[in-house]
């Protein structure tokens, strides 16, 4: 008797299924210009930018506290990462010490007095990374996957730096989808395409807001200027 109802919400469950399918065909022209005309639509519904300019846009998201956890400043050029990376670790009273991502132009800088490839699994570490881009409507920077970018770099340490070229950061989020979708035509998606907007926070623990939960507490990103 069971079986027998089981066998007849299954077949009411497929039944249903098939009832619902799309009659209405299209022509793969047809489904493509409505599209087009959707995304038409999308221009109008972004949000508007505090300033024109993405760079500022980005800015004055982070100083008005819309991005949690973060802070920002701008450097003239790549020789100056150290004195700012020196600053931030005075800023926090941090030991000189922090693990640098493995490429060239991080690791060939004057890192006199300050060591660069400590282990981050330890407790209160310092992480710094390059990012691919940043995003001024959310305040976000991207990171992508490789064999010179440990993702784990941006999750682990306490305190994550980002440098972000000024060429690099775009208007707005779907302005990335575009360059995200050359890429996989290009067949080069690389594994893992992270975008991080701010640390990690929740409230589930009697309503109070705890920073870092998943990841970094504090999170400070350098805009390079000449780049």
């Amino acid at each position: 008797m069971n079986n027998q109802k089981s066998d007849m919400s299954r077949a009411s469950i497929f039944s249903a299924i098939k009832n619902a399918t799309p009659t209405i065909t299209k022509d793969a022209e047809t489904i493509q210009q409505e599209a087009l005309e959707i995304l038409k639509e999308s221009e109008f519904a972004r949000p508007k930018l505090s300033s024109d300019d993405a760079t500022e846009a980005l800015v004055l998201r982070i100083e008005a506290g819309l991005v949690i956890g973060t802070s920002c400043e701008k450097i003239s050029a790549l020789d100056d990462l150290p004195a700012s990376v020196n600053q931030f670790l005075g800023k926090y009273s941090l030991p000189q010490e922090l693990k640098v991502q493995g490429i060239d132009r991080l690791q060939k800088l004057n890192w006199q007095g300050i060591s660069t490839d400590i282990d981050i699994q330890k407790d209160n570490t310092v992480g710094l990374c390059w990012a691919e881009y940043g995003i001024a409507e959310t305040g976000s920077f991207v990171v992508h996957s490789s064999t010179e970018m440990p993702i784990l770099l941006n999750f682990l340490p306490l305190y994550l730096i980002a440098v972000i070229p000024k060429s690099k950061i775009l208007h707005y989020m779907d302005d990335y989808a575009l360059i995200a979708n050359e890429i996989a035509k290009k067949g080069e998606t690389p594994r893992n395409m992270c975008l991080i907007s701010g640390v990690s926070g929740t409230t589930d623990i009697e309503g109070v807001l705890v920073q870092g939960a998943h990841g970094p507490e504090i999170l400070h990103i350098i805009i390079l200027e000449d780049q």
